[in-house]
């Protein structure tokens, strides 16, 4: 779950930057597609209580790159910040 922060990226060649309502409105569901989209964790850096993660999503010929920025509350891990590169 994103905290408070937001995710930004790239859309249709313009600088974009929802918040976290704004950007789960995007998506209605899992995608029709699902069980045929592909995720990995390509780097983690944790220190402390904060940490990094860089994820690889591949949709169809569209391959996606998102970059984390956590936090450590008790509960656990939570997205402070999230931006993306969308290549295809």
């Amino acid at each position: 779950m994103i905290a408070r922060g937001r995710v930004e990226g790239l859309r249709d060649g313009a600088f974009v930057s929802w918040d976290p309502d704004r950007y789960c409105a995007l998506f209605d569901g899992p995608a029709p597609d699902e069980d045929q989209r592909s995720r990995t964790v390509d780097a983690v850096q944790v220190t402390g209580t904060v940490a990094s993660a860089a994820m690889t999503l591949r949709h169809g010929d569209k391959v996606f790159t998102d970059v984390f920025l956590l936090v450590r509350e008790p509960e656990g891990w939570r997205i402070a910040n999230k931006v993306y590169d969308r290549a295809g």
